[in-house]
């Protein structure tokens, strides 16, 4: 029989040597677990204390709503008005808007009563003069609550509502 010329025999010779890890990639393994977890603890500890102090931008509706007067005890909901606009291709469409209106502190719900028509009256009226993309371009809508505001002052009288308050805008 013949012998092998190295200690080790054909088995081991086949079997794949060991990886050795280098002690550099250890330490960068261990770096980025600590930072990691450093990260979190940190995070979960002061996170809450300095996100509550950040001054966060406040909407230009948000910081009007600050400022006006606390809501009316008195409101007066009004009827959905369903009219039909025209595109300005002279398509039809269908536009149904909700109202509700803030009274002033003198004036009672009830009182209200016999001034409803008039203030859809004026409401129909002013929608019914808008074409359907008027009426559907977001960037008006404080403009029209503002025109819908004034007409409805003009039919029923200044001082008896405070605000004017859209519960359904739907168009077609």
């Amino acid at each position: 029989m013949e012998e092998s010329n190295s200690p080790q025999s054909k088995s081991d010779k086949d079997a794949p040597a060991p990886k050795k890890r280098s002690w550099a990639r250890k330490l960068l393994i261990l770096l980025i677990l600590g930072l990691m977890i450093g990260t979190f603890v940190v995070g979960t500890l002061l996170g809450p204390r300095f996100l509550t102090k950040l001054p966060w931008p406040k909407h230009a509706d948000a910081a009007a709503a600050e400022k006006e007067e606390p809501p009316s005890a008195s409101v007066a909901i009004l009827d959905p008005i369903v009219v039909d606009l025209r595109e300005s291709s002279g398509e039809v469409h269908h536009l149904k808007v909700g109202i509700a209106l803030e009274l002033q502190g003198s004036v009672h719900g009830e009182e209200f009563k016999r001034y409803e028509p008039r203030a859809r009256d004026a409401a129909i009226t002013m929608f019914r003069a808008l074409t359907f993309e008027e009426a559907t371009n977001p960037t008006r809508l404080e403009h029209i609550r503002g025109q819908l505001g004034e007409r409805i002052a003009a039919a029923i009288g200044r001082g008896h509502v405070r605000k004017i308050l859209f519960t359904e805008f739907v168009a077609q």
